[in-house]
């Protein structure tokens, strides 16, 4: 199942290390996007970055990194275009990644004057620890260790991206009944979403479909259900309150789903 998900994708773990905590006031110093690409061929992208400010020294004993050692390398600016082409499609997996280096890559892409590069998905598994309840800390080291997982530099970003990575695949292993959706449910639950393609557990693809329609309409318990497009996860029956004109579109001849079977299950549920 984990490979059913992620299989097509190019899946990159992706950490940052950074002059500090505030991204508005601090800069990277070093960046890791670590994975493979969609044929499955193996990513490995480090780099260092002069973040055109001192390093405090403080900063430097947590991850090594000291002012001699990014003096002579480029500003972020000048990794932004490899980066967009690395990260733009991609599945991003991270720890803590949506409030701490997602935010440091969106605002280093502002000052630059570049538009922040769009992923397929963004996998927090620091959130994903938290919706899983998965016991104890949920640092990337504790949740490393409950799953035998060893860094070998922790706070390198190259080690941490990587790290990262196995931690997914550990989580996604150990719990094989929450992921038996599509990534599309996964992000929604990531993201707080609430309705049917929000949960954890099964998902669509555990409903079972209507006959004709190659699983694109499926049955729930609260109704007959749409399993693609904008309004995944709604009835039939929300969709008459909240966007007819999107049933009409479902009933006509431009459809993916046979006007017949469309019309018949409303004319159903009506009576």
């Amino acid at each position: 199942m984990v490979a059913d998900m992620l299989t097509g994708y190019r899946v990159l773990g992706f950490d940052l290390e950074t002059t500090g905590l505030n991204a508005r006031s601090d800069r990277i110093v070093q960046y890791a996007l670590i994975g493979s690409d969609e044929d499955g061929s193996h990513i490995n992208k480090t780099s260092l970055v002069d973040p055109r400010q001192p390093i405090p020294p403080e900063s430097s004993r947590v991850h090594g990194i000291t002012n001699e050692d990014v003096k002579q390398e480029d500003d972020f600016s000048k990794h932004i275009s490899e980066l967009s082409k690395l990260i733009s499609g991609a599945v991003i997996v991270g720890h803590n990644v949506t409030r701490f280096d997602w935010r440091f890559l969106e605002i280093e892409c502002m000052r630059a004057g570049f538009e922040t590069p769009v992923p397929k998905a963004i996998i927090d598994t620091l959130t994903l620890a938290k919706k899983l309840k998965i016991p104890g800390r949920h640092t990337l080291g504790a949740l490393c260790s409950r799953y035998d997982i060893a860094i070998g530099r922790a706070h390198s970003a190259d080690a941490d991206a990587g790290a990262t990575l196995l931690l997914l695949w550990s989580m996604m292993q150990s719990h094989p009944k929450e992921f038996r959706g599509g990534l599309d449910e996964l992000q929604d639950m990531l993201s707080g979403k609430t309705g049917p393609s929000a949960q954890l557990g099964p998902g669509m693809v555990d409903l079972e479909p209507v006959e004709g329609t190659d699983g694109r309409l499926r049955y729930s318990n609260e109704g007959v259900v749409i399993a693609f497009g904008k309004h995944k996860g709604r009835t039939l029956k929300e969709l008459e309150k909240i966007d007819k004109r999107y049933l009409d579109w479902l009933s006509s001849p431009s459809s993916p789903i046979s006007s017949k079977i469309v019309s018949e299950l409303l004319r159903s549920h009506r009576e």
